[in-house]
């Protein structure tokens, strides 16, 4: 019966992955057609973003305190990333379709052309580059110790204190160095601040216009317009004040055995990325003369005297921002930036001791097993 049910699950699963595989298709061939509208992928998309929210949310309930009922708390986080995972598929396929055929239209300009698919293969590099760098190299010691990380056997606590001291406040570095602690929190939180704001920004900026509401993007001095542009510019900031910390690092520590904690590629390239956005912000205020409100916007203000003048100028400076942007988001999996995102998963690992124990000793009895049996 169990074999059955298996095989059942399965297949129902395959099923269900070839009919949403065939669903993306639909999407993409009606968008391409020019028979679908943008509202549609961009609902899939908000979908899918507070579907995975709703997920991690649930999740840290479920890891960091007692509340609720387990089994049911595991299916509705699991249920919450299904449904994120697969309708961000979906959302992906109905926009590719749409913007596909106004591209093909002549309803599109040159750098968006450029910028959608770089956005697409970025975003697809890394989706697949995390999945392989944090979740199949976990395989195989999830599947031979899961059964050990049951919710009744978490040290809450100790996670509780690990996610405050070692994933947001990082006070293990802090005690180390104080200067590469300032350094990691401007960059990692201006990093993964800016991130989630632009999240947001494409639910105002794109998302809810496109449903026939409100654009409060084209009104400079509306107060949740102006609260964006202040929110870019302040992690914005953050980013280059970190990046410059970053090479200074590297020269203070040429030769010496701390080099190794350096990452030099990486800050040039997200130097890069930072400065090239404030010049486009720079050459967009420049060319509308300052309007009123673009005192949210500090840091490009500072940068518009050095902007470029001009359409071509402010073309190519944003064609190249954009496509910068794009790269890095693709390189981060692929280099020490992925860390981000591992480190603070192995330090919540490291705090659970008594599971650690317990996998300690699955292992030696596996090893005494196999020793008495040659």
């Amino acid at each position: 019966m169990t074999g059955s049910a298996e095989i059942g699950a399965v297949t129902g699963g395959l099923r269900f992955r070839n009919l949403a595989y065939g669903l993306a298709l639909v999407l993409f061939a009606v968008g391409l057609a020019g028979r679908s509208h943008v509202a549609i992928g961009y609902a899939l998309f908000l979908i899918a973003t507070l579907a995975i929210l709703s997920g991690a949310v649930l999740l840290g309930i479920f890891a960091l305190t007692r509340w609720f009922d387990t089994a049911g708390l595991r299916r509705a986080y699991a249920a919450a990333f299904w449904l994120g995972a697969w309708t961000y598929a979906l959302a992906v396929a109905a926009l590719a379709g749409y913007f596909a055929h106004e591209g093909l239209a002549g309803r599109i300009e040159w750098r968006y052309l450029l910028f959608g698919p770089a956005a697409l293969a970025a975003i697809a590099i890394l989706d697949l580059g995390i999945w392989r760098v944090i979740v199949q190299r976990n395989l195989p010691t999830v599947t031979r110790f899961g059964d050990l990380w049951r919710r009744e056997a978490l040290d809450q606590p100790a996670l509780r204190r690990a996610l405050v001291d070692e994933v947001i406040l990082h006070r293990t570095l802090m005690t180390v160095s104080p200067f590469r602690w300032l350094r990691h929190q401007l960059i990692f939180w201006g990093f993964g601040l800016m991130f989630l704001i632009e999240l947001a920004a494409v639910a105002f900026r794109e998302a809810f216009p496109s449903f026939g509401w409100t654009d409060i993007w084209h009104q400079p001095t509306h107060p949740l317009r102006l609260a964006f542009d202040l929110a870019y510019d302040m992690t914005g900031l953050m980013v280059l004040a970190g990046c410059l910390m970053a090479l200074a690092f590297r020269l203070m520590v040429h030769g010496r055995e701390d080099q190794k904690y350096t990452d030099t590629p990486t800050a040039i390239f997200l130097l890069l990325v930072v400065l090239t956005g404030f010049l486009t912000e720079g050459a967009r205020l420049s060319a509308v003369g300052n309007p009123e409100g673009s005192w949210a916007s500090f840091v490009g203000l500072a940068f518009a005297p050095v902007a470029p003048r001009g359409p071509i100028g402010t073309d190519v400076v944003w064609t190249v921002h954009a496509l910068a942007a794009c790269a890095f988001i693709a390189y981060v999996p692929l280099k020490r930036m992925v860390h981000s995102c591992a480190t603070p998963i192995g330090r919540l690992v490291n705090s659970q001791k008594g599971l650690l124990a317990a996998k300690k000793a699955r292992v030696v009895r596996g090893l005494w097993r196999g020793a008495s049996q040659r």
